[in-house]
């Protein structure tokens, strides 16, 4: 459960401006803000079966865009890869140019 959570918050982080306003916003509730289906419904004025049924509508199409486009998958795969070679003996340079491949696919750099 907490691993689906997870992929679904990164989802939404990286297809967050193609969902609609309200799915983004319900989604943004529950996921990053860790509100319960009760408060959301609360907050936007509707029930909460219809707050649970547009949170998976959104986590449907979350999941349909990634399967089509995977942009998440080739992020992580990138920064993967660049930490990768970050741990390989090299220049000055090359460890630069390293180490900004890993900053632009949203990696974090290995402590010194």
């Amino acid at each position: 459960m907490f691993e689906k959570n997870l992929q679904l918050s990164f989802l939404l982080d990286q297809y967050s401006p193609v969902l609609g306003e309200r799915h983004r916003t319900m989604l943004d509730y529950y996921y990053n803000q860790d509100l319960s289906l009760a408060e959301i419904a609360a907050e936007v004025g509707i029930s909460r079966q219809g707050v649970r049924d547009s949170i998976k509508k959104a986590e449907e199409e979350l999941l349909f865009l990634e399967e089509h486009l995977q942009l998440h998958r080739r992020a992580m795969e990138v920064a993967e890869i660049s930490e990768a070679l970050l741990a390989l003996p090299m220049t000055d340079e090359v460890r630069a140019a390293a180490e900004r491949l890993v900053l632009a696919a949203g990696g974090t750099l290995p402590q010194k």
